[in-house]
């Protein structure tokens, strides 16, 4: 059990600590995705910059500039400007505006690559809604 308060910094090194220590590296853990066009198989996801592009929205958060919308990029890149293909809605949107958030910052970003978590402005979806290059 870790506790702490990041208010006077006291017992938050301890905590990243055991999250190094006692939580997997990303790429040692096996993720998997469903293909709807092959009777539901599964797939195996590899973190890797060289594979198509596949993402989550995992989070929604309502701010001062819009819908944020946070999201993992499971594999491949993603850049702005480029048009991602929402599965469950069944519709292209184009990515204008890709940040990075780090506590109260936001930071403007031109690329996320496989393992990145990021967010997104402008983007309609839900919650759990998966997004390909496709």
């Amino acid at each position: 059990v870790f506790m702490g308060s990041a208010l006077k910094n006291k017992g938050v090194q301890p905590l990243l600590d055991g999250v190094v220590r006692f939580l997997p590296n990303p790429t040692e853990v096996l993720n998997y995705g469903i293909d709807n066009d092959n009777n539901q198989e599964r797939v195996t996801l590899d973190c890797d910059a060289r594979k198509p592009f596949l993402g989550l929205a995992f989070k929604l958060e309502e701010g001062r500039y819009g819908q944020l919308t946070y999201f993992r990029v499971y594999q491949g890149v993603v850049e702005k400007g480029m048009y991602i293909y929402n599965a469950h809605q069944r519709k292209k949107v184009k990515l204008s505006r890709l940040v990075r958030c780090h506590a109260d910052q936001i930071e403007d970003i031109q690329r996320a690559n496989a393992g990145d978590i990021v967010a997104l402005f402008g983007i309609d979806c839900a919650t759990g809604d998966s997004f390909t290059d496709g």
